[in-house]
């Protein structure tokens, strides 16, 4: 997906509006052209008379003065907020002195990027809005031509599922699976092509995402996805999927899903979601997502998420409980962000021979708030037990957070049998600042 795709884009900078700005650069350009800016369209500023941002020989020639600064704006279009975007540019000549590009929603600043270097650089930034800006500010003697400018989405990184030590790498124009091991190609064996949702061929060893077939221009994965309205996208191994609304978009190597509303997101690799509202994002398996956001708000700025730990305990020592009863699968809290959590557990025995019965059973309701500060988290706690019967002496579950993993221990009794559930409701505010 490219919003700036060559050079000759550039042939409409001489003509741009170009605007001599009084207040500090490059933000107080980014405040005067903000509102009225036309997407996908260059506009130019500067101070004094450092107003020689052009287009000559089919490349961007910015360049400053001593003591001078200038530069060049674009509002882009069309961004999924939440996703992973690469600036590539491909320079003219080496970069020389201060220029920076720099990332704006609205008119906030969200990151800055020193350029350098003699042929090409790639930036990468998240979208924080679908109308992102980005700006070229050179300052003091600084000189940048530029060749092309293309902006895309960078190839999607799939996740190793747990117990495995190799995952899907490519996908051929039939269909077919090349797997790897983190350095070489693989080719998968059933169980493992199946593991990650797709069909096996036994008679001819081969592992496919979808039937090839000639007379179609495959970019998806399965038929079997379904998508009602526009600007919805379902990227490559998305299979069994129901998508309704505008703007929404499944990672892809999901299965089993359903979107409803807008600019909602299913991470890669993560199954049987259920997603509605604006914003919601998902990012663990055999969950529920509300998203409560306006349409300028982050991705998964305002969310509620219901979701299930579990394990089977046979003795007293304290073990985790995983998500989906799913070993070493966790919920993952995300960077500067805090979600108030209630998590409820039942514990059922089913054996043993320790003094009690099979159907003893005890509840607990655990809630508090845990807080993602700069990748370090913390948590406050309560929890009561409104129902029990029989012997259930010394069962007990805990919530507490390790690296940025929400975690539900649990302890149970020598030579007893017992199942753990918890269904766990999370209500979340990212923050979008450093905590």
């Amino acid at each position: 997906m490219a919003y700036i795709s060559d050079s000759t884009d550039f042939s409409t900078v001489n003509a741009s509006v170009n605007t001599a700005i009084a207040t500090p650069l490059p933000q107080g350009a980014v405040n005067f052209y903000y509102p009225t800016m036309v997407v996908n369209t260059w506009y130019r500023y500067y101070d004094v008379d450092s107003a020689n941002v052009i287009e000559t020989g089919s490349f961007l020639s910015i360049s400053s003065l001593v003591s001078e600064q200038n530069g060049i704006i674009q509002k882009l279009s069309n961004l999924i907020v939440g996703s992973v975007y690469d600036i590539q540019i491909d320079f003219h000549i080496t970069v020389v002195g201060t220029v920076n590009l720099l990332i704006y929603s609205g008119t906030t600043l969200q990151s800055t990027h020193a350029l350098s270097g003699s042929t090409s650089q790639t930036i990468q930034f998240t979208a924080n809005s679908t109308q992102d800006t980005i700006v070229i500010d050179s300052e003091n003697s600084a000189l940048l031509q530029v060749d092309t400018i293309t902006i895309t989405t960078p190839p999607t990184s799939i996740p190793y599922l747990t117990g495995f030590t190799v995952k899907p790498d490519s996908i051929s124009a039939l269909g077919e699976v090349t797997f790897t091991d983190g350095t070489n190609d693989v080719t998968p064996n059933q169980l493992q092509c199946e593991a990650y949702g797709y069909t096996y061929n036994q008679v001819t060893g081969t592992c496919s995402t979808f039937r090839y077939n000639t007379n179609l221009n495959r970019a998806v994965a399965n038929e079997n996805n379904k998508t009602f309205g526009v600007g919805n996208s379902t990227q490559t191994g998305t299979n069994n999927t129901i998508v309704m609304g505008e703007n929404n978009t499944v990672r892809g190597f999901s299965r089993n899903s359903i979107i409803t509303g807008n600019q909602n997101e299913i991470a890669n690799g993560v199954n049987n979601a259920n997603v509605s509202g604006t914003l919601g994002e998902v990012t663990a398996t055999n969950s529920t997502v509300l998203g409560g956001n306006a349409g300028t708000d982050a991705l998964g700025e305002r969310q509620a998420i219901q979701l299930m730990y579990g394990t089977q305990t046979t003795d007293g020592t304290v073990v985790d409980s995983y998500l989906n009863n799913t070993v070493d699968s966790y919920f993952v809290v995300p960077e500067n962000t805090a979600v108030y959590f209630q998590s409820e557990t039942l514990a059922v025995r089913v054996g043993g021979t320790a003094t009690g019965n099979v159907g003893d059973f005890k509840s607990w309701v655990e809630r508090g708030v845990v807080i993602n500060k700069s990748g370090v988290l913390s948590i406050v706690r309560s929890r009561t037990s409104p129902a029990a019967d029989g012997n259930h002496s010394g069962w007990s579950p805990l919530n507490s957070v390790s690296g940025t993993n929400f975690l539900q221990t649990v302890e149970g009794a020598n030579n007893m049998t017992i199942e753990w559930v918890s269904n766990i409701r999370f209500t979340q505010i990212k923050t979008g600042v450093t905590l």
